[in-house]
């Protein structure tokens, strides 16, 4: 039976097709698509255009996947989706548009795929696995079996890269500070020191790359299929890589989808390498896609798969991991409690509000105290005002009384005369009565 598995990963998109039953798996086709889903991440949210772009890649690998007759296909993701908030809306996007459901793979799966997919190097002198991923690194000693046993840390390449690198390569003083950083957290997670190991087993697509970059850097080539590195070489291209002149060019001719990465990566592995004091390292071209395939058709591992013949889903649902859970569940915990204390102060200001008006209509008010306890700027009266008799009021009763800035204008006074006031007029005098006259003696 054909099956086609396709992992989405935080730098790229890969693809195997291979033939397979429960003994045996011959890889049919390999393609890997250089596309970095964490460029369109905003904050912990994949943005729309970074889901437009993965559908549409993931619809193009589906084509290539039935032209190779396969007949069921896995959609895996390891730790490019494992962190983003929203990893529901993109897992339904993609079920939608593609017919594929995504199994998302936790940590310590992610490295036991690893494991069994190289179990092979188990038979080399003290093997221990490395995968160097965007955002994750696995550590695995090959002399033991079970999951448990095998160690992913959650930090990698993409985030060196953006805490340390200002510029497309490390420089010298970025290095150290990649060194001591790494340095810290393998030792918080008790990775052994030189004496354990002597075989250095890379895999995954950045190791990949390294060696590509080394190979041209070095001059050498795979002999019988096996890439080896030497450890003196390799620590010169480091070297080469923080203060070579044409280390973009070298790069760019090996690995493009790399840039970014390659810097990092190199420093990562030197003091990998030199913690262990490995002797041998080899690339392998097995990962986590070939070992889920392996779980799966050993019945240790389960999954949803796409089947090409009825455009159906079949298969087992896997749990989400945990760390997907957790920041859905936070967030609207969080808005709903700042809901609700907003919601508290809104009606406790409502209860205050409508408390205040109840007690305002109850309370029986005198016309003096209004008068005494009114605003400024009362409120306007219609009609007449009313008269104020100037003579019922003393001069400082009236005083007291006359309004203080009120809109209208207050009523005019007489102006004061200076001096003594004014006599009062007096009366004119009366007419004095008339006497008759007397008779002349001509009457």
């Amino acid at each position: 039976m054909k099956y086609s598995v396709i992992d989405v990963s935080s730098s790229s998109l890969s693809l195997i097709v291979a033939a397979a039953d429960e003994h045996k798996t011959e890889i049919l086709f390999k393609e890997r698509y250089p596309i970095s889903l964490v460029h369109y991440l905003d904050g912990r949210r994949f943005t729309e255009r970074g889901i437009d772009k993965l559908v549409d890649c993931l619809k193009e690998m589906k084509t290539t996947c039935r032209n190779f007759g396969a007949e069921r296909n896995y959609l895996i993701s390891t730790a490019a989706l494992r962190y983003i908030e929203n990893f529901d809306e993109v897992s339904r996007r993609v079920k939608e548009e593609t017919g594929f459901a995504v199994n998302f793979i936790d940590a310590v799966t992610e490295a036991y795929c690893d494991y069994v997919a190289n179990v092979y190097y188990a038979s080399y002198e003290r093997p221990v696995l490395i995968d160097l991923g965007g955002k994750s690194i696995e550590v695995c000693d090959l002399a033991k079996r079970r999951k448990e046993d095998m160690t992913s840390m959650a930090f990698g390449l993409l985030d060196l890269y953006r805490k340390f690198v200002s510029n497309i390569f490390p420089d010298e003083k970025e290095a150290r500070l990649i060194k001591a950083y790494v340095k810290d957290k393998f030792d918080r997670a008790e990775l052994p020191r030189e004496g354990v190991y002597s075989t250095a087993v890379m895999v995954g697509a950045a190791n990949a790359a390294i060696y590509d970059v080394y190979a041209d850097y070095a001059n050498v080539k795979a002999e019988g299929g096996v890439k080896v590195i030497e450890y003196k070489k390799f620590k010169k291209l480091v070297k080469h890589l923080l203060t070579g002149a044409d280390r973009s060019k070298l790069v760019l001719n090996n690995a493009p989808e790399k840039l970014y990465l390659i810097g990092s990566a190199a420093v990562v592995l030197k003091v990998l390498f030199k913690r262990f004091g490995v002797n041998n390292i080899i690339v392998s071209d097995r990962g986590v896609k070939e070992g889920f395939l392996q779980l799966v058709l050993e019945g240790k591992e389960t999954g949803l798969w796409y089947d090409f013949a009825t455009d159906e889903t079949g298969g087992e649902e896997r749990a989400v991991p945990q760390e997907n859970v957790k920041p859905e569940k936070k967030a609207p915990a969080k808005e709903k409690k700042s809901s609700a204390k907003k919601n508290a102060g809104e009606k406790k200001a409502t209860m205050s509000a409508d408390k205040a008006e109840k007690a305002e209509d109850a309370a029986p008010v005198s016309e003096g105290k209004a008068e005494k306890d009114a605003p400024v700027a009362a409120p306007k009266r219609r009609g007449r005002p009313p008269k104020t008799s100037a003579t019922t009021m003393s001069g400082s009763k009236a005083k007291k009384a006359a309004p203080k800035a009120s809109g209208a204008p207050a009523p005019a006074s007489a102006p004061k005369r200076r001096g003594r006031p004014p006599k009062a007029a007096q009366p004119a005098p009366s007419p004095a009565p008339e006497t008759p006259s007397e008779p002349s003696d001509e009457q």
